[in-house]
Order: C-alpha cells, then structure tokens, then sequence
C-alpha cells in the first residue's frame, strides 16, 4: 500500500472537502490523517469517507483546540508528562483521537509520546554535521554528553509513558485499532532506541506496535545517535507502518529522490505489504505523481526488469 499524508495541503487547503479531492486526484491507495487538521476540515471530511481508505491517523487529530495548525508539532501536553494533571490531559485528547479513529474505521493511531525535560544540546550535533566534523573525537564527545544529560531524567519519563500507555492500550483493545509508537528525529524525545524495546516488551501481546519513519531514522544516524538500519532489524516483526520523506542533509520533508536516501535499498528492508506513507511537504503535485509511479517501481523490481522504459 502506498498512501500519503494530508500533512502534503492541510495548512495550504482550509476546506476538508476540496482537501480530501485534491489528494484523490493523485491516485494513492490511501490516505493518512496527520496531526495538522483541525476540527472544521475533520467535520467537512467526515461525508466525503465512504469511499476513501484512510490507512492510519497522528495523536493528536485534529489538533488541539486554540492550538495553530502551524504548532500542530509543538504539543502543549505530552503522554511523557511528570504532571499527572498535563499527562492525564494527553490522554484524555489520544482517546478522543482513538475515538475518531472508530468512527471512521481507521486502524491505526500513530502516536508522538513526548520528551525528557532536558535542554536542548541538538544544535551541537547539528552544527558539528553542517561543518563536516563528523569524524573528529569531540563530535563523538558533544553526544555522549547530550544523551549522558538525556539518561539522568528519562526513567521518570519512561515511567510517566509506561502510566499513560496502560491506560490507552486497555481502550485500544476494546476498539479494536492498533497503538503504533513512532521512532523520533531528536535525541531526547521519546522513544529512543532501546525504548521501543522497552514499551513493546511492557505491552506484548497487546495492540502496541511499531511505527518506523525513514527519515527520522535517518537524522539520528546523522548526528551520531543510533544507525538507521538497527530499527527495523530489532522491530521488523513489530512494524505496522512506515513514513516516508527524503533529506537534504538535515532537512527534512523532501519528496523521495529530491534529496540524498538511496530509497530501493530503503524499502527493499520493508515488508511490500506494511502501509508506507509519504509525508511531505511543498511539492508540485505532479511530482508527487512521478514519486508513486517510480515508487512502485522501487517496490516492484521485477516490473521495472520486464519494462524496457526503465532500467
């Protein structure tokens, strides 16, 4: 399945209806629902449903209310909160997002579990990455240390999502939709590696699972943090979808072969049948067009072999 994100056209479209036909036009199989929709493009989506396949939603959808869409991104609230009061609040708005997800029979909600309250030391990786340091010890010295600040508070954080999960894994469960914790571009947002690990192990046998973005994998692997590759060999058999985008260094967001990934290697990794979804932003629809059509090629080896266009 290849589906894309309303992330594409939701702060460019304001009218959910115009929204949803302006995706149709480039034929996807489906669609996934990001977090920057609000509640009057859910409500004039909603009719309109009947004959689309939305493949998975992002916590929180829509977004929050009083919130910009533009800072659909910066959650107020977060499931990794020490505040029991803010905690409970997220938990409060992922049901409401589970919720919608039953109405409209989407399986699967994508969820953003929050951060460790820790400053924010990225820019020294970043900046070592933008000079070309990456080789020199005191770049391998400037993550140790982040991460090293990261382990000193992320227990309690681990503790406060393990509290927010079991009380969403119970609902998921009477629902019937399926928990997806996303891997995250940033050192000390959660999960990290080991953490996925560790919330998957906490809720097996469960509705939990593993959802894996391509270029989020890729911009830890960038600023030293953790090889792209280990994700999906430690939680292949755990994944329930995949985003896609492109980098350009550390940009993210490009459409696939606007950018540097190799992506036949990337989904050559990826089970043909997991829902894989393009998330981009800024693109000429056209392209996007000539992204799905050489993106089942990528997928679809043998079709481009038995084409004398391609290859």
């Amino acid at each position: 399945m290849i589906a894309i994100s309303t992330m594409w056209n939701a702060l460019r479209q304001s009218d959910g209806a115009a929204l949803l036909d302006e995706i149709k036009e480039l034929g996807f199989d489906a669609i996934e629902l990001s977090r920057h929709l609000t509640h009057e493009q859910i409500e004039q989506i909603r009719p309109h449903l009947a004959h689309t396949q939305i493949c998975s939603i992002h916590n929180f959808c829509p977004v929050l209310l009083g919130r910009p869409q533009s800072e659909a991104e910066k959650d107020p609230i977060q499931l990794a909160s020490l505040d029991a009061d803010t905690r409970n609040e997220a938990v409060k708005h992922t049901i409401r997002t589970m919720e919608l997800a039953v109405e409209i029979e989407v399986p699967i909600v994508v969820l953003h579990l929050g951060e460790v309250d820790t400053y924010d030391r990225s820019y020294l990786m970043y900046d070592f990455y933008e000079y070309g340091e990456r080789e020199f010890e005191a770049f391998g010295t400037k993550v140790e240390e982040a991460t090293e600040w990261r382990k000193r508070k992320e227990a309690k954080h681990q503790d406060a999502v393990l509290f927010s999960l079991d009380t969403l894994n119970e609902m998921a469960l009477r629902m019937e939709v399926y928990l997806a914790v996303e891997n995250r571009p940033r050192y000390y947002q959660i999960p990290n590696f080991d953490e996925v690990g560790l919330f998957l192990q906490e809720f097996k046998g469960s509705n939990m699972r593993y959802w894996h973005d391509v270029g989020h994998a890729t911009l830890q692997e960038r600023v030293g943090l953790c090889r792209s590759q280990r994700w999906l060999e430690a939680y292949g058999e755990n994944l329930i979808g995949v985003n896609v985008h492109d980098l350009k260094e550390l940009e993210a967001y490009h459409p696939p072969g606007a950018g540097d990934l190799d992506f036949k290697e990337i989904l050559a990794q990826i089970p043909p049948e997991t829902p894989t979804v393009l998330e981009v932003r800024d693109t000429p629809p056209e392209q996007l067009v000539e992204v799905k059509e050489e993106w089942r090629l990528w997928q679809n080896p043998e079709d481009q072999a038995g084409d004398g266009k391609h290859g």
